[in-house]
């Protein structure tokens, strides 16, 4: 049963959860705009983790489909529908740019790779749109979204740890990222209480501020390591 508290306190609530979910829809119409930008500015995806784009979309597109399946209210899942276009995006910016040659972990052997991941959500979510995919499946998805968002942060946090540089990988598109996760926690813990969302978007929240941090020390390449102090002058 709905809390009695809750119910005294709906009108104002629901109007404090109006303007959460609506900051949320704008910021993500932008949230991956920076990394776009930029990789089509620089030429260069040397330190985006293909890996990690490839789990993101996934994530995105079981969220969105099982949110659609359920009939959730459109305004507590609206921003998977420009993430998941985004992600496409920033999937084809990939491709473009990517080389060939590059035998880095986390980077893309075959280009076309992107291209294969483009189709496959499209398609994925055509037939789900139509109800071909079984309930059961959708079901199971949602336990599956945890541990590949949560994949998916952690390949690019490997990078980015790995190569001790941030490269061309946008903070402030990880920092709208912390912020959604947080207003929809707290969207998701009122208007539909569904604990497995609310646990998926918290470890989402953790790893994306790790990356945050990591993207900060890591901005301007390696640390560099203090000089000794020089010999104190003789007097």
């Amino acid at each position: 049963m709905i809390p009695v508290s809750f119910l005294i306190l709906k009108p104002q609530a629901m109007g404090f959860l109006q303007l959460l979910s609506l900051s949320v829809n704008v910021l993500c119409l932008i949230q991956k705009v920076p990394q776009i930008y930029r990789i089509y500015k620089t030429k260069d995806v040397e330190s985006i983790s293909i890996a990690s784009v490839l789990l993101e979309e996934t994530a995105y597109t079981l969220v969105l489909t099982y949110n659609l399946w359920r009939n959730y209210p459109l305004s507590t899942f609206f921003e998977y529908v420009f993430l998941f276009v985004q992600d496409l995006l920033l999937l084809l910016a990939i491709w473009k740019y990517s080389k060939k040659d590059n035998k880095d972990k986390g980077k893309l052997s075959d280009p076309s790779t992107p291209l294969y991941g483009i189709l496959t959500f499209c398609l994925y979510l055509l037939i789900s749109v139509v109800g071909l995919v079984p309930s059961a499946w959708m079901r199971i998805c949602t336990m599956l979204v945890i541990p590949i968002g949560a994949s998916s942060k952690i390949a690019q946090l490997r990078i980015i740890l790995t190569n001790k540089s941030a490269g061309q990988v946008s903070r402030p598109g990880w920092m709208i990222a912390c912020y959604n996760n947080f207003a929809r926690i707290i969207t998701n813990l009122i208007e539909t209480r569904d604990m497995s969302m609310v646990l998926n978007l918290f470890i989402s929240l953790i790893l994306n501020l790790s990356i945050v941090i990591a993207c900060t020390i890591y901005k301007y390449g390696p640390v560099r390591k203090s000089k000794d102090k020089k010999k104190k002058k003789t007097t």
